[in-house]
């Protein structure tokens, strides 16, 4: 099952000191060193998206928290780069201004992204040019749970679950006032950010308030030639302009708090390689807010994203018999997002979504203690202009699950089962409705005081999403015209001839066309995956190791099928809608008909590899980090899955001190060469980064450090192989940030 290089590799990672570039840094100037690197203890860190509420270490799923100064010193402008460090986690990279979190080689409707355990809900899995509205800079902690999560998030967290906690609704009392803020600078792409989070109460209440400010251009890199045979030494069109703001408030009583929030988040960004042929731009209805001075005319085509989020939180212990505690969590969303070129507004997004989820745990029933919980969400998507290849469509969901576990002396048996119902619901097409269903069990062992092994075994469903089943479009991003699994194609000169010997004749007067859609009588299945993982922990005195590895058996995968030829020999109008009229009229005045045609199809596919992450401390003044991962992904009929990241290794040595502490980190990604079909491979690359942190302690009464980051310090060339646009848009190439954090 596993390849003999990986292993050869992965053990001797094992053997050898290494890294991330996971820079530990603390601003309290009484603590020494020591107490600096014990507070990122895992074994203290409560894991909030799981529904039993346990430390990364008692659970039998592999599951990383982020959080403290290995957070701060992560922060990145997208959640996928604040997290590609971690193991087993990369990124999509569409350019520096747009990049979400791949897990194991999955990605998209496969990885769920939540925000205290709901749906962040915008369109960043419909699409790799989309930004994720999840923001790090404001975040306590993020929690990564890798491998199928969807007993407790439902059928799209079959790949993981990436969970970003922040504290708009305060869960605990507040005397006084405390909080914290910081800022920073940027010189690889000039970027100025800044935030701040405050907290405050009296007796029963408490108050929250946090927000964030980020400006940047375009991004520089190596010098390079790009596909269109031009130099280049930045990433055309990858400026950023982001801010936003939450405002929440807690009551606390005797058994419990109940409290709300609300949160507004708005994006300005350039998207890299995203440029349209040359368009000759009509004013529409749809192009309201045409005229505005959007203020990024000379840049290309760019989105302007904004969102309000409200959120409700409550949490009531010993709310009645046979039950400790049950919380509620109801969330609103409402997202605009537009993509604006020459101040004309070409594709407009527009998502609503209301979720509702319920945990109670319950006392110890034969021994399990356990949560029984409820899940239910609906979601409205409409869109329209040139890039409106999806129809408006309304997912409803609602789903049931119990999680449990007991202990038996040493061992700790994990149990747990879910049903879910999913409707799709889109004009023109049959509502369509998916019953997933997912079951797992896991056991961890503590062996030892510092060794504990664990093995899970999930069985889970993912019900297909609106872009798999119904798209028909061009979609810029992918560079495709992507067809969605509702749809036959057909040659036409075959279904003419049919149609003759049947005695139907229907003239569609397209003669230039000779492929066209009609309406398939089935839709696609629900992938259905099985997935093993083996873990193991140990502690001793001077060292740390994780390891993990794992296999996705994963029958009906979806996936984009090449159908060979070119979207201006398709026929897709196929129901002369006044939407569907105005679509094809854009994509006409765009004149991308040389797009090539992909539609969604299922086939199997299996995806297995390992992570490690390793620590070894010499005393007190010198340690050594390291980690490696790899996932090796291939169609049960041959070929590989595309867009597969790389493997990587890294090493990194930290040198601490009472006031200041030093690390230096060395990540190599090797060359990726299993590639599917019309795929490049990518070439292998190094980088090295430099972190100083100074802490000088207490200053007009705040806690205050100082950190210095060289990133890319080589300057050397790399390209994501996961990225769509990785030819146009390279890594970032060497650059410096200088920062400030202070608490008080």
């Amino acid at each position: 099952m596993f390849k003999k290089a990986p292993l050869a590799l992965a053990i001797a990672a094992l053997l050898s000191p290494q890294i991330v570039v996971a820079q530990e840094a603390q601003s309290e100037s009484e603590r020494s060193a020591e107490q600096r690197k014990t507070e990122q203890s895992f074994e203290r860190i409560i894991v909030t998206a799981s529904a039993l509420q346990r430390t990364a270490l008692e659970s039998a799923q592999p599951v990383h928290v982020l959080y403290g100064d290995s957070l701060r010193a992560s922060e990145a402008a997208t959640l996928g780069e604040t997290l590609r460090g971690l193991p087993g986690v990369q990124a999509t990279y569409y350019g520096p201004t747009s990049s979400s979190p791949i897990i194991r080689g999955l990605d998209g409707p496969r990885v769920k992204i939540v925000q205290n355990g709901l749906d962040v809900a915008d369109i960043s899995r419909g699409g790799p040019d989309h930004a994720v509205s999840a923001e790090a800079t404001t975040a306590q902690q993020i929690e990564v749970l890798r491998g199928p999560s969807t007993l407790l998030f439902g059928s799209g967290a079959s790949g993981g679950v990436v969970n970003v906690v922040d504290n708009r609704v305060p869960r605990q009392p507040v005397n006084g006032l405390e909080g914290s803020y910081g800022a920073r600078y940027n010189s690889v792409s000039d970027e100025r950010s800044g935030s701040f989070d405050l907290n405050t109460g009296q007796g029963a209440f408490a108050l929250h308030l946090d927000g964030f400010y980020r400006k940047a251009n375009d991004t520089r890199v190596p010098e390079f030639d790009s596909p269109d045979g031009h130099h280049e030494d930045k990433i055309e069109n990858s400026f950023t302009d982001d801010k936003g703001a939450t405002v929440g408030a807690s009551y606390f009583f005797n058994r419990g708090f109940a409290g709300i929030s609300f949160g507004r988040l708005e994006r300005d960004y350039g998207i890299p390689g995203h440029g349209h042929a040359e368009d000759e731009h009509a004013e529409d209805e749809h192009a309201e807010d045409a005229h505005d001075e959007v203020g990024h005319e000379d840049e290309g085509v760019f989105a302007r994203m904004k969102q309000d989020r409200i959120q409700f939180i409550s949490g009531i212990n010993n709310p009645f018999a046979g039950f400790e505690s049950i919380d509620f969590n109801l969330g609103y969303t409402d997202l605009n997002h537009q993509e604006i070129e020459d101040t004309f507004v070409e594709t407009g997004f527009n998502l609503e979504q209301t979720e509702l989820r319920i945990i109670a745990r319950h006392n110890p029933v034969a021994g399990w203690r356990g949560a029984l919980g409820t899940q239910i969400s609906r979601q409205e998507y409409s869109s329209f202009g040139a890039e409106a290849y999806t129809p408006a469509t309304d997912t409803n969901t609602a789903g049931v699950f119990w999680i449990g576990e007991r202990a038996f002396g040493d061992i700790t048996w994990e149990l747990g089962a879910r049903v879910e119902q999913v409707e799709l619901d889109s004009e023109n097409f049959n509502t369509l409705d998916y019953t997933p269903l997912s079951a797992s069990t896991g056991m961890n062992w503590k062996v030892s005081d510092g060794l504990k092994l664990s093995t899970s075994v999930s069985y889970s469903e993912r019900a297909p999403s609106a872009n798999e089943l119904f798209a028909n479009g061009a979609h810029f991003a992918t560079r495709t015209f992507e067809v969605g699994g509702v749809y036959e194609v057909h040659h036409l000169d075959e279904h003419n001839e049919h149609e003759s010997d049947t005695g139907n004749h229907d003239d569609h007067g397209h003669d230039e066309y000779a492929y066209e859609l009609e309406l398939a009588g089935f839709a696609l299945a629900k992938e259905r995956s099985m997935n093993i993982d083996f873990g193991m922990h140990f502690e001793g005195d001077k060292w740390h190791l994780d390891a993990n590895l794992f296999l996705n058996k994963i029958h009906d995968f979806i996936y984009l099928d090449n159908l060979g030829f070119a979207s201006e020999l398709l026929d897709a109008d196929l129901f002369h809608s006044d939407h569907e009229d105005q679509a094809h009229e854009e994509e006409h005045d765009h004149d991308f008909g040389e797009l090539p045609v992909y539609q969604y199809a299922q086939q199997s596919a299996e995806l297995y590899g390992y992570e490690l992450s390793g620590r070894y401390v010499f005393n007190q003044t010198w340690s050594l980090n390291g980690f490696s991962d790899y996932t090796r992904a291939v169609f049960s009929s041959g070929g590989n899955v595309p867009r597969i990241p790389a493997q990587r290794f890294g090493l990194s040595g930290t040198y601490t001190q009472e006031k200041w502490d030093a690390t230096i980190g060395y990540t190599y990604y090797f060359a990726q060469n299993r590639t599917a079909e019309d795929e490049a491979a990518t070439d292998s690359f190094g980088l090295v980064n430099l972190q100083l942190n100074y802490y000088p302690g207490y200053f007009a009464g705040q806690d205050v450090a100082v950190y210095l980051k060289a990133e890319n310090l080589t300057n050397e060339l790399g390209y994501a192989h996961s990225s769509f646009i990785k030819n146009y848009a390279p890594l970032p190439g060497r650059g410096f940030s200088l920062g400030i954090r202070a608490s008080f």
